[in-house]
Parts: C-alpha cells; structure tokens; sequence
C-alpha cells in the first residue's frame, strides 16, 4: 500500500465509520491511533482481523513503548506482526468513534527511562588539542626599613603541551643584599593522560604516597595511575538510587532534605533514578509519584554519603618507582636511595572498599591493608588501616589505625586511634628520632538553624622518643545576620596548661569585600584585630588589604600593621604589600605575568595558572568575551582576546556579545563549551563572516531584442562549488559572501545552453549594484 493509498485511506475511515468496520471484518489494513496507558503514542498502520483481534508491527510496538513482547508472531508480507490479543499482561479496548487502539499494559512490559540526577556534560562540547605553551614568572622585591634593598626572588614556570603530552619544569632564582644569588630547579616533568580510560603516566619528578601508614615523598622517576580527576564529571564513588514503576503518565518529583531538586514527566513502564546527589553525611530523599487521577506515591530514601568509597567495581590506583629526592627547593638536583610507593584501591561493593599500600627502598619495606565501611543502617563509615614493616638492621615494626565518622543533620562524631610499635618504620620517619607510640583523638559537634554550631573535641599523643602532646578543644559558630557571623575557639594545652581563646565578626559585603574584627588571648597576653580585605576579581580589577592589630603583652604594648594592594591588569598581575611587626617594617613589591603561544600567536597576559584560551571572533575589534558569564576582556585589532583561566577538563562556557556584533556580520555561533586538557592552551574560533550582498540583472539577446530572464535558475562556478540561484521579477539577480574576481555562469533558456561572466569588484559597500548582465 503506497504512502498516497494509506492517507486517503485514514481520511476516508475518519470520516465514514461504517465503511471502515466493513473493512475490518474483511481483515484490512487500517490507520489507528494507539493509547498505551492512557498516553497517547500516535497513529500506525493496524491489521484488522476478522475475529476482533488486532495485528501491529513488532518494530511499531517497539516504538510505542514495549521492550517486552509476549505475543503470537505472524508474518505478513515479508514483516513480522503480533496479536494484541495474545499478548498476556495488555488488556484492548477499541473506541469506534476516535478510532482508537487502548492498551492497557503491565508496567514490566515497557521500556526503562534512565534519569542521571548528578553532574551531565553538555551535549555539544569541544575537546581541544592545541599545541600550545606558557611561560610564568613572577618577581618580587623585598625592602626593610627606610626601604632599604633585603632580597629579590624570581620564579618561573614554563609549560608546553603537544596532543596528549604536557612538559612542565618551575625553577627559582633569589638573591639576598651581600651574598650571591642561588638558582634552584623545583620540579620537571611530562606528563601523558589518556581521557578514555582516566589513566595518567608521569615523568620525571612527581609526589608519590602509599596509603594513611605509609610515605608521602617527592621522588624522580615514572608514576603511573588511575585518576578520575581527568573526568571531573565522573561519579566514583557510589551515590544512592531508585528503580521504579509507572502505570500511567506520571509527575516525577525528588527532593534532599525537603528541596525540590528535580521534576520530570515520564512516561507508563520502569524508570531509574542514578546518582541522586547528596551532601556528605546522613541525610534522606524522597520521591513522589503523581499519576494523572492526583494520587501520590512516597517513597523515603535515607542515606549515609562519603566521598571515601569507591562504587562497586571501580579500582583507584598509584604505583611509582624511581629515586628519592633530598632537600627539595633548596638544591636542583639531589636524588638518592631508589625506592618504590604505591597503593591500590578497590570497590568490592557500594558499602565496602579494600586496598593494600606498599612502599621499599633499600633500608626500608613497609606493607599495608586498609579497608573503608559504611556501617549498616546510615551509622557512619569505619577506615581501618594495618602495615607492617622491616627496617635494615631493626626488628619487625607493626602500626594500625582505625577511625570512626558519623556525620549527621544536627549532630556529628569522630574517632581516631592510631598505635604503632617502637620498631614500626617507613621511609619518610626512617631516618628521623621521633618515634610515635599512639595518638588519640574524639570530636562531637551540634548544629542548630537557632543556636549555631558547637564543637568539642580531645586529642592526645604519646611519643617513644619526642614531645607529647594533649589537648582540649571547643568551637562555636552563628550566623548573626543574613551577611554576618561569629565564630570563637578555645584551645587548652594540658601538658603545658595553656589556654588560647580568640572570638571573631565577619560580615560579607558584595563584590567580593569582607570585615572582620577578631579578639585574642594567649597565656596572659591578647591582641585585638580589625581587617578588611577584597578579592581579586576574575577579570581585571583591584584587590587588597588592610589590617590593624593591637597588642598587650610583656614588657609593653605594641600595634601591628599590614597592608595590600593587587592589580589585575589586562597583561600582569602586579601589587605591594607593607607589614610592620612591633615597628619593625617590611616592603615588598610584586610583578607577575606570563606570556603565551598558540595557533603561531604570541600573547602577554596574567599569570597561568591553569590552562588558557585564545578567542578570535573574525578580524572584529572590541567584542566582549565572557567565560561563565563573568567578562574577561575585549578582542583586539585582530579581533582576539587572551582567557587566562580555564579549567582543566572542565566544560569551560566562552561566549561572546552578539550586540558587539556590526549588522554587516553573521555569526553562526555566539557560545561555545570547551573542555581542554591539563595545562592546556587552546585556540576559539567564532567565525563571524562580513555579509555583502551583490544585486543586478540578468538578461539574454534574442535576435535584436534583449529580455530580461525572469524566474530561471542559473549557477556559477565559485571556488571549485557549483552555486545555484534564482532570478526574479525583471530577471533580478542577487549573490552574497563572494570574493573579487571573474566567474563563470550558466543557465538553459529556451532548451538551449547559454554561458556568461560575472565580476565581482572589490568593494566595502554592502551592497554592490553588478548592473546590466546581458548573454549572448
């Protein structure tokens, strides 16, 4: 039946019911319209058999909403067919006046919607690959009193990435009055990640660790490892979730904690709910269920969240091998025992993640175990660690740890004990004196909308060899008013019977402007504080600030004084500072900028302390460009503008002003998402195109008279592209966006061929008059 047949038939059935039951008693082919609990899903093509029964396409129900199909099959011209009828789970009822197949199905029958609550990408974003690099530095000049010369210190950071690798290498050069200056080589290496699996391959200098018992240390060598931060979007640790069913079209509604955080309409059959997002600690979400009659299904979903857990099947892991580095910022390149540091991390299931830890060097072997547990009923999570170690010429040392952590609306509780046997060793306290016995720590805290927040903890450590300490601790905070709060701590030093009290107001001003006024006291002496400060914006602008504290202690009083001052400038970042301690003054001054390369441009800019990009919209001058909506700058005369601050990884939002826009020029578009790689730069391209349009006639000579050629289709040849247009009304004739030149045209008037040229001139009109075109 042909697409002409099927509409004329659908008319005809609508229109005269009569004749359409005569058909289907004849078992003929009809267009329906097909309800699925009570949604309507649109018209299809139904076989109407002669018994009342209805035959629809296998891949038409796919498309209403069944994944499952438990039906009789039957093959009609060559495609397979079903038996509503036959299909347990759906009842049928037929509406003769709106031609209307009703099914009623079993919600396990129909499709699964899937709703991902937490982070999503956007739909369209740009993963750049640019060759790109940067180079920081930053200088400072130090001056004591009378500004008299103290010392100078300048840093650098060089920076270049090709594809998927980054080379990075920071050094440091300072010098002091009457000595020579010193140059230190900080940290160098390249880094490789690979965004499909989140793996990461580093060499050269790197920090390395083995776990909560272990080591963390600075070494050279090759790391590589498992890092989830080059997805900031992916979710590794398990979040809680809902499966469910729907009889009929239903309002979706989840709330956290009593606020609404998402609304959907789903559609009759199952749906999944996935990493509903939660605060960390105990909390509940619910979800409500309304079905088109107003009833109303809760479900109450409590919780227990940690960032410490790893979902089911997911592995984290460090492993790094290489030498250790000795007196790190202070010598460039003092490397010495070669050692190994690595730690694997696993989910065995939402609840339970277990690790093991391992590090050797040659004086040096230390193993570990660590499990992380989300103790049933959202009680709060368990960490447990234990390791074992064998140190050159000592006995076997054992050390553990176990914590406890519950964090809940009001009220919250930690625990910690670590204990650790006198030969217990790993490379970082190895050659160190300081041996610890064991250490203690408890903490309660209370949180009221009406009170505040109240805290109060102990801690206690008891050393083989070293100092021990005990402590008590207490912490209150309020917010006063809608921009102002309190916050006091007090601190009781046991061993020593010391007490540290110090009470602050802060209130939060817009833009970015904050004061605060503070009171401290400390073993018979106290201070008073007043201090304002503002931060530095995004874009250029100015930040600082200004401090004053007085002091009452032995012998005599003394006052305190600091002052900043920052600039963001369009190419630097420049500022002073002025501190005086007991009239004891101190100057500095700063200058920090960077300069980078992308896309064969040079550029001056602020510091770069993440990754870059580099706009251009066309060759326009002074177009705003927005990164997340906060102004960054205007393009230049080559219409581009340096952003100095995009975030690795990231979905980065860039766009421009269309109003900055001339009405000559088209853009095709005016924002764009780009995620670009660590350290990056990138280079943004917003095409905006000068229209200029080009008009004229058309006409043609036959025998001694000219015509003009009305309505005819004629194509020029413009840069290898075959370009078609119309004329008009007196054979007018209009062309856009061509550059100066000759091209050829042709059309067919009259059954026979005609050929003529067309000159574009330069011209900065916008629109150029071509005049009379006449063909031969």
């Amino acid at each position: 039946m042909s697409i002409r047949q099927c509409a004329t038939l659908s008319i005809f059935l609508f229109f005269f019911n009569i004749s359409y039951f005569h058909l289907a008693e004849g078992g003929q082919m009809a267009i329906l319209k097909v309800v699925l609990n009570q949604e309507e899903k649109g018209e299809f093509f139904v076989n109407v058999e002669d018994d009342g029964d209805f035959l629809v396409r296998i891949e038409d129900l796919k498309k209403v909403g069944f994944s499952e199909i438990p039906g009789k099959v039957s093959v009609l011209e060559g495609e397979e067919f079903v038996s509503v009828k036959s299909m347990e789970g759906v009842k049928t009822v037929f509406d003769e006046k709106k031609l209307a197949l009703e099914l009623t199905a079993d919600p396990h029958l129909l499709g699964r919607e899937i709703f991902t609550l937490r982070y999503h990408r956007k739909a369209k974003v740009y993963y750049p690959k640019d060759m790109a690099g940067f180079l920081n530095y930053n200088l400072t000049y130090f001056a004591r009193d009378s500004f008299t010369y103290d010392s100078t210190v300048l840093t650098d950071q060089l920076g270049f990435r090709v594809g998927d690798f980054l080379f990075l290498s920071d050094s440091s050069y300072s010098q002091r009055k009457g000595d020579g200056g010193q140059f230190v080589r900080l940290m160098s290496n390249v880094t490789y990640d690979r965004r499909e699996d989140l793996k990461r391959v580093v060499a050269g200098d790197f920090f390395a660790s083995s776990g909560e018992l272990g080591s963390t240390l600075n070494m050279g060598g090759i790391s590589f490892s498992k890092s989830y931060n080059i997805d900031p979007y992916f979710i590794k640790y398990p979040e809680i979730g809902f499966s469910g069913l729907a009889s009929l079209p239903s309002e979706l509604e989840v709330y956290r904690d009593g606020v609404l955080i998402r609304k959907e309409r789903i559609s009759p059959g199952g749906f999944d709910l996935r990493d509903i997002p939660t605060y960390v600690g105990a909390g509940s979400a619910e979800v409500i269920l309304k079905d088109p009659f107003g009833r109303e299904q809760r479900i109450r979903l409590p919780y227990y969240f940690t960032d410490t857990l790893l979902k089911k099947g997911l592995h984290e892991y460090s492993y790094n091998i290489g030498f250790l580095r000795e007196d790190f910022g202070l010598v460039s390149n003092r490397y010495n025992d070669f050692a190994f540091l690595g730690f694997h991390r696993y989910g065995m299931s939402d609840s339970l993640t277990a690790g093991i830890g391992a590090e050797a060097s040659r004086r040096v072997l230390n193993f570990g175990l660590s499990s992380t547990l989300s103790v049933p009923w959202q009680l709060g999570v368990i960490n447990a660690s234990v390791a074992w170690s064998d140190s050159k010429g000592e006995r076997d040392g054992i050390g553990g740890s176990v914590g406890y952590l519950y964090q809940g609306h009001n009220l919250s509780f930690d625990l910690l004990l670590r204990s650790f046997t006198r030969d217990y060793s790993n490379i970082s306290i190895e050659a160190t004196q300081d041996r610890t016995k064991y250490e203690a720590s408890v903490g309660a805290s209370y949180f009221s909308s009406t009170l505040g927040s109240l805290s109060l903890g102990f801690d206690v450590t008891k050393k083989y060899v070293g100092l021990d300490t005990k402590s008590l601790l207490a912490s209150y905070s309020r917010k006063i008013i809608e921009r102002s709060n309190v916050i006091a701590n007090f601190k009781r030093d046991v061993k020593n019977r010391v007490n540290e009290f110090n009470i602050s107001i802060n209130y939060y001003f817009k833009h970015g402007i904050t004061a605060s006024s503070g009171y401290q006291r400390t073993d018979g002496t106290s201070s008073e504080r007043i201090q304002v400060t503002k931060s530095l914006p995004l874009g250029e602008g100015f930040g600082g600030r200004a401090a004053f504290e007085a002091n009452q202690a032995e012998p005599k009083n003394f006052n305190n004084y600091n002052l900043q001052l920052q600039y963001n400038a369009k190419y630097g970042q420049y500022g002073g500072e002025f501190i005086s301690v007991n009239r004891a003054e101190t100057y500095s001054f700063t200058a920090a900028g960077g300069l980078t390369f992308v896309k064969d441009t040079l550029n001056f800019s602020r510091p770069i302390q993440d990754s870059f990009a580099l706009v251009k919209v066309g060759d326009l001058k002074d177009v705003r460009v927005y990164l997340s909506n906060q102004e960054i700058g205007r393009t230049g005369a080559s219409g581009k503008v340096l952003i100095p601050n995009l975030g690795s990884y990231y979905d980065n939002q860039i766009s421009i002003s269309d109003k900055d826009i001339p009405m000559e020029y088209a853009v095709s578009e005016v924002m764009k998402y780009v995620s670009p790689p660590l350290r990056s730069g990138s280079y943004i391209e917003f095409g905006a195109a000068r229209i200029q349009a080009f008009t004229g006639t058309l006409k043609v000579r036959v025998g001694q008279e000219i015509k003009p050629l009305e309505y005819i289709e004629f194509k020029v040849m413009v840069e290898g592209k075959e370009l078609l247009s119309p004329t008009g009304k007196g054979g007018e004739l209009y062309l856009e966006n061509i550059k100066p030149g000759k091209y050829r045209g042709e059309f067919k008037y009259l059954d026979k061929d005609y050929s003529f040229d067309i000159i574009i001139p330069k011209s900065g009109d916008i629109i150029v008059d071509l005049g009379e075109i006449i063909c031969e």
